[in-house]
């Protein structure tokens, strides 16, 4: 047994039971948050046929069988972890690695997630996968992923915080192998604060305060973009992409 397999097998007992409380109230705020953040993106067809590539404990499922949505899906390899979603009352979990199952389907989905996988894959794995996922999609359909931001203040923290973390992407990397891959209208944003209550308010505040200080540093540090590199100065610890597969 290797050391993915090691870790994935006890995914939670061994990490995630210490970072999360995989309580019902993380589950809906973890959700009420989402509505926020995703309102925007997500198919307006609740009938939509969406696939979460490694869904971990099932928090994205759980938020999108909240909004309604009536054909999602959601693969791991941690049964401890879909042993938690089940708990939660999240549908249509399935053991399964990525590679095999994602090799089945041909212009099936309407929305493909793949939220914190990217950074536990080496560099020829990432290739993999994302032609996989491509050839998956729909045309037209829409990608969503996520990953540590190596480029936030404390980068390091979010790359290195599980030890199957293989690699950090920043904005400008995870837009490069999206347009490699010929993905179109690609979006890179991060995981900014959303405001739900008084205490989230006071951090979303004092957070712009923070992260235009930030900005102000590395206008200064690298220049403003005008010459010869341009930057894009997202600087929370996750970042998400969201791309379109072209026709």
């Amino acid at each position: 047994m290797n050391y993915r397999e090691r870790c994935y097998k006890y995914h939670v007992s061994g990490h995630w039971q210490f970072i999360h409380s995989l309580s019902r109230k993380e589950y809906d705020l973890y959700a009420k948050v989402s509505k926020k953040r995703f309102r925007n993106i997500l198919p307006k067809n609740k009938t939509a046929k969406i696939i979460d590539i490694a869904c971990g404990a099932g928090h994205f499922l759980y938020f999108l069988q909240k909004e309604g949505y009536l054909n999602t899906q959601g693969i791991d390899l941690s049964w401890e972890q879909l042993d938690v979603a089940k708990k939660m009352g999240v549908k249509n979990l399935k053991q399964a690695n990525l590679f095999e199952y994602l090799s089945k389907y041909s212009q099936c989905f309407d929305m493909v997630i793949a939220n914190d996988i990217i950074e536990h894959l080496k560099k020829d794995e990432v290739f993999q996968f994302l032609d996989l996922i491509y050839q998956s999609l729909k045309p037209s359909a829409l990608f969503l992923v996520s990953t540590s931001n190596a480029q936030s203040l404390f980068g390091s923290a979010s790359v290195f915080c599980d030890f199957t973390h293989e690699q950090g992407f920043t904005p400008e990397s995870l837009y490069q192998v999206l347009r490699v891959f010929n993905f179109k209208d690609v979006k890179v944003f991060g995981e900014r604060p959303i405001v739900h209550d008084f205490r989230s308010a006071l951090r979303a505040g004092l957070w712009a305060g923070f992260n235009n200080m930030l900005k102000f540093y590395i206008a200064i540090e690298r220049g403003t973009g005008r010459g010869l590199w341009k930057h894009h100065n997202i600087l929370e610890p996750r970042i998400f992409a969201l791309a379109r597969k072209n026709q």
